[in-house]
C-alpha cells in the first residue's frame, strides 16, 4: 500500500516568480502580510500545485495567523484550518496570507497595522474588505484562487470592486474551524477566483461532490429581481446593472419580479446585534486559544491593542455597549424570519437565482472611513457598502458576484447571484451560464 506521504510533487520553477510577483504586490498594493518561505511538495489531486492566497485570520500551520492586527503578534499556527487542510490535500499550495481590514471588522481593508489594501486599477481607492488582500492577489493575477471570511459581504464586496468572481456559501456547507473570526452563526470561508469555472472546481473539493455538470441554457433561466436593492445606487452602478439586465432578457433570460420582505431593514437591525454578541466572545475565545495575556483583560485593554481607530472604537463598544442576551435572541429569531422570507420569495417566484448590484457605491477612496457620498449626499459608509450583502449573509444564503458588463476604463462593477440556502451547486451552474452572458455583452463593447 502507498502511503499518502508518497504522493507529492515538486513545485515547478514559477514557484520562484510567483513569490517575487506577491512581493511586489505586497509593496505596491498592500495585498500581502507573509509570504510562505519556500513552497514545500504538494499532493497529486485535482488542484495539483495550484497556488492558493489565504487570508490572514485562516490558519495555515507554521505561518503566522495576525487578523491583521497587533492582538495577535506572535502567533504561528499550529495546525491547518480545516478549508486550508482540504484544499492542501487536493494538491493546492499555499503562497501566503493576505492582508485584510483589521480583525476583519471592516469593509474597506484601510488597516492602521499592516497597512491599506489599494485597488488594483486605482491604488488610491480601498480594494473593498474585509477580504482585501485575497481579492487583490487575484485580481493582479498572482494566485487563481485566494480564501476569504465573509460575515455581511467581506468576500462579494471586494470581489465586486476587483472585478473578479467571489463566492460565499451557504453559511456551514464549509468547514469553520481555525479562524479568527467574528460571528460562528454569520461567517463563513469564501472563494475569490477568475472565473466561475475555477469556484466550482474548489467547490467540488471542499464538499467531495463529482464533476460539476455544464452550465444550463440561459434562455428559460427565470432570473428574480429584488427592485429594493437597485434604488439608490451610484450612476455607474445602475448603468451597469440595467445593461446586465439586457443582456440577459437579450440571451432569453426571464426577468421575474421579486420581494424578499423586509430584507433590507430586517438585516441592517438585527444583523449587527448578532455579531457584536458573537464578536464579544470569540474574540476572547482566540485570545485564549493563542495563549495571549489579553484573554483575561479587559475590552478597554483588549481595545487599546488595536490599531486602526474604526475596529477600536467598534471593539469599545462591546464593553461600553454591550448586546444582551434577550436582543441577541430577538435578533436570532429575526435572522430565522428572514430565511423564511427568502424561501418564500423563491417559492412564490420560481426563481432560479436572484440578481442585483453587489455593492450600491463605488470604491471608495482610502482614508476615507467614515462616509461615502451616494448620488450626491454623504452616507455612513459601512452600512452603505454592504446594504445590497447583508440580508442574504445574514439568513446564511449563497451568493456569486459575478464583474457586470462595464466600458473600458470603467471602474469594475459586481452583479451578484444570490440561491437558496444549501443551494449552492445549481446556483454555482447558473452562475457559470450568466457569467457567459456578461462576458458575451462586455466583448460587444
Amino acid at each position: 500500500m502507498r502511503h499518502a506521504d508518497d504522493d507529492v510533487r515538486t513545485p515547478s520553477p514559477e514557484w520562484a516568480d510567483l513569490t517575487g510577483l506577491a512581493r511586489e504586490t505586497a509593496t505596491s498594493h498592500g495585498a500581502w502580510i507573509s509570504l510562505a518561505a519556500a513552497p514545500g511538495p504538494h499532493r497529486a489531486g485535482p488542484l495539483a500545485g495550484i497556488p492558493l492566497a489565504v487570508k490572514d485570520n485562516i490558519d495555515v500551520a507554521g505561518l503566522a495567523t495576525t487578523a491583521g492586527s497587533p492582538l495577535f503578534d506572535g502567533y504561528v499556527a499550529e495546525a491547518d484550518a480545516g478549508i486550508v487542510s482540504v484544499l492542501t490535500g487536493a494538491g493546492a499550495v499555499v503562497l501566503g496570507k493576505t492582508n485584510l481590514h483589521e480583525l476583519a471588522f471592516g469593509v474597506t481593508s484601510d488597516n492602521a497595522c499592516s497597512g491599506p489594501v489599494r485597488h488594483p486599477r486605482d491604488p488610491a481607492r480601498s480594494a473593498g474588505g474585509s477580504s482585501g488582500g485575497s481579492a487583490v492577489a487575484v485580481a493582479l493575477g498572482v494566485v487563481p484562487i485566494g480564501l476569504g471570511t465573509d460575515t455581511g459581504g467581506s468576500v462579494t464586496v471586494p470581489s465586486a470592486f476587483c472585478g473578479i468572481v467571489g463566492f460565499r456559501p451557504s453559511t456551514g456547507r464549509y468547514p469553520g474551524d481555525g479562524l479568527a473570526n467574528l460571528s460562528h452563526s454569520r461567517d463563513t470561508v469564501g472563494v475569490h477566483a477568475r472565473s466561475v469555472r475555477e469556484v466550482r472546481a474548489v467547490d467540488a473539493v471542499v464538499t467531495a461532490t463529482t464533476t460539476p455538470d455544464e452550465p444550463p441554457p440561459v434562455a428559460g433561466l427565470r432570473i428574480g429581481v429584488p427592485r429594493d436593492r437597485y434604488r439608490d445606487v451610484d450612476p455607474s452602478v445602475a448603468t451597469a446593472a440595467r445593461d446586465a439586465l439586457a443582456a440577459l432578457e437579450d440571451a432569453g433570460a426571464r426577468l421575474v419580479d421579486v420581494e424578499v420582505r423586509d430584507a433590507l431593514a430586517s438585516a441592517a437591525e438585527h444583523g449587527i446585534e448578532i455579531v457584536r454578541f458573537e464578536c464579544a466572545r470569540l474574540v476572547r475565545q482566540r485570545l485564549l486559544f493563542t495563549g495571549s495575556p489579553l484573554a483575561t483583560a479587559g475590552f478597554g485593554e483588549i481595545a487599546a491593542k488595536i490599531a486602526s481607530p474604526d475596529v477600536r472604537a467598534l471593539v469599545e463598544s462591546l464593553a461600553s455597549a454591550p448586546v444582551t442576551a434577550a436582543r441577541y435572541a430577538a435578533a436570532c429569531a429575526a435572522r430565522w424570519r428572514l430565511r423564511e422570507a427568502y424561501r418564500a420569495a423563491f417559492a412564490a417566484s420560481g426563481a432560479d437565482a436572484l440578481l442585483w448590484p453587489t455593492c450600491p457605491v463605488a470604491p471608495p477612496r482610502l482614508g476615507r472611513n467614515d462616509t461615502v457620498v451616494l448620488n450626491g449626499r454623504a452616507v455612513p459608509l459601512f452600512p452603505a457598502v454592504i446594504r445590497n450583502t447583508e440580508p442574504g449573509a445574514v439568513a446564511g444564503q449563497p451568493a456569486v458576484t459575478l464583474p457586470a458588463p462595464v466600458p473600458d476604463g470603467a471602474m469594475p462593477v459586481g452583479m451578484c447571484l444570490e440561491g437558496p440556502v444549501f443551494g449552492d451547486g445549481e446556483l454555482l451552474r447558473v452562475a457559470a451560464a450568466v457569467e457567459a452572458v456578461f462576458a458575451a455583452r462586455a466583448g460587444q463593447g
